[in-house]
């Protein structure tokens, strides 16, 4: 049995290696600019559209702010939202050109007391977490092992009303094997032929495993 276990995990860690790619978003590298405060950021800005190698991203319902207050100390430039009255979207939706493998992003808490957000994609994938106030890091990194197309944050903090929070080193993964072109509109990438001579052989190994332990 620990033959049987050892062979499929090496199976499926060789056949991720080779069918995956990691992509990254930090807003600071793209060389993004907007304002430091959200008073100065128009609610009506429209979607950011971001070019990366494994097609374009686009944000929608908020804005990208630079060098605003109480940031971890590594960042600069972040994508975000804030209602007081007035102002952007309780949602920020990150939007893919194809389904993704993967995802992770840093969630940042812009209120001065704790605050609970729900990341989600269309899949039915979600997760909710309590953040710190943002005097005290209100940070948190959260993904999934596998997603759809679209990543929504929403604020969950009572009242609804009231939110001010930002994304930002957003990393995903696209199969090797698929074209942002084809695989939009949710088609199934195909494993390379590498892969799938990977995926054969352990399935080979396997058959031999279980003959050898009878």
């Amino acid at each position: 049995m620990r033959a049987l276990g050892m062979a499929a995990i090496l199976a499926a860690f060789f056949l991720a290696g080779g069918s995956a790619r990691a992509t990254l978003i930090d807003f600071d590298s793209q060389g993004l600019t907007g304002p430091s405060i959200f008073a100065a950021a128009s609610p009506s800005s429209g979607p950011l559209a971001v070019a990366t190698g494994d097609g374009t991203v686009t944000f929608s319902g908020g804005v990208v702010l630079e060098n605003t207050t109480f940031l971890p100390a590594n960042q600069t430039a972040l994508y975000g939202t804030a209602h007081f009255g007035t102002g952007l979207s309780n949602q920020l939706v990150i939007a893919f050109a194809a389904p993704v493998t993967n995802f992770l992003v840093d969630v940042v808490n812009g209120l001065s007391t704790a605050a609970t957000y729900r990341v989600s994609d269309n899949l039915g994938n979600s997760s909710d977490f309590t953040l710190a106030s943002n005097g005290d890091s209100g940070v948190t990194r959260v993904g999934f092992a596998t997603a759809g197309s679209t990543i929504t944050i929403t604020s969950l903090t009572t009242p609804l009303s009231i939110f001010d929070f930002f994304i930002d080193n957003v990393a995903f993964n696209l199969p090797i094997a698929c074209d942002p072109s084809s695989c939009a509109g949710g088609a199934i990438p195909v494993p390379e032929p590498g892969s799938l001579a990977l995926l054969m052989s352990g399935l080979v190994g396997l058959g031999l495993v279980r003959r050898r332990a009878r």
